[in-house]
């Protein structure tokens, strides 16, 4: 037998040993065998030696549950606990969007789940409102050069916040005013920034 196992199954032995329970007269040994593996026993043996083990009691009463009635609306209720949330889809975190206008496109999926009316979202744009309304997705302009920094909440009907999606980091890249060289006919970049 294994090393290893040996050991588990000592253990093993003296968990059960503890969890049977013992009352103030009953003992325990542990014995070292040659191998190293360590037994333990209720049984005295040469060369073991004895192990107090403390007993514990319990002084808690045992919980009983009482069942209450409930009226249909609270049971309908319990049964539909609310579950949303959203994540922003495109563009991805930490993606990089070339455009010299600053023009990006977002958008978000969601889910929703014993929700009561409509949902609307609020696109933060570094921790600014830009867009506000119940549609997934937003066309964005004017961004500047540089990492901006995006999330969307989703709200209920009665305004309650439902979820918030992780922060996405975009880098937006536009053509450099001071190298006029770089500069494409498209009006993008040649790659470099």
């Amino acid at each position: 037998m294994q090393p290893f196992l040996r050991t588990l199954l000592a253990v093993l032995t003296f968990v059960s040993l503890l969890l049977v329970g013992t009352d103030s007269e009953a003992q325990v040994y542990r014995k070292v065998l040659e191998d190293g593996t360590v037994i333990y026993t209720d049984q005295k043996q040469e060369g073991a030696e004895r192990i107090n083990i403390n007993t514990v009691t319990s002084d808690f009463a045992p919980v009983t549950r009482t069942q209450t009635e409930t009226s249909d609306d609270e049971a309908s209720d319990a049964e539909q606990q609310v579950e949303a949330s959203v994540e922003i889809v495109s563009p991805e975190h930490e993606a990089t969007v070339r455009d010299n206008r600053g023009r990006m496109n977002v958008a978000w999926a969601e889910s929703v789940r014993n929700v009561r009316g409509r949902v609307s979202f609020k696109l933060f744009v570094d921790n600014q409102v830009a867009y506000e309304g119940p549609a997934s997705g937003v066309s964005l302009e004017g961004l500047n050069r540089g990492e901006h920094r995006l999330q969307v909440r989703m709200y209920s009907e009665q305004g309650a916040e439902l979820a918030r999606s992780d922060t996405t980091v975009i880098y937006m890249h536009q053509a450099s005013i001071y190298n006029p060289a770089l500069n494409n006919n498209a009006g993008g970049t040649s790659g470099q920034n």
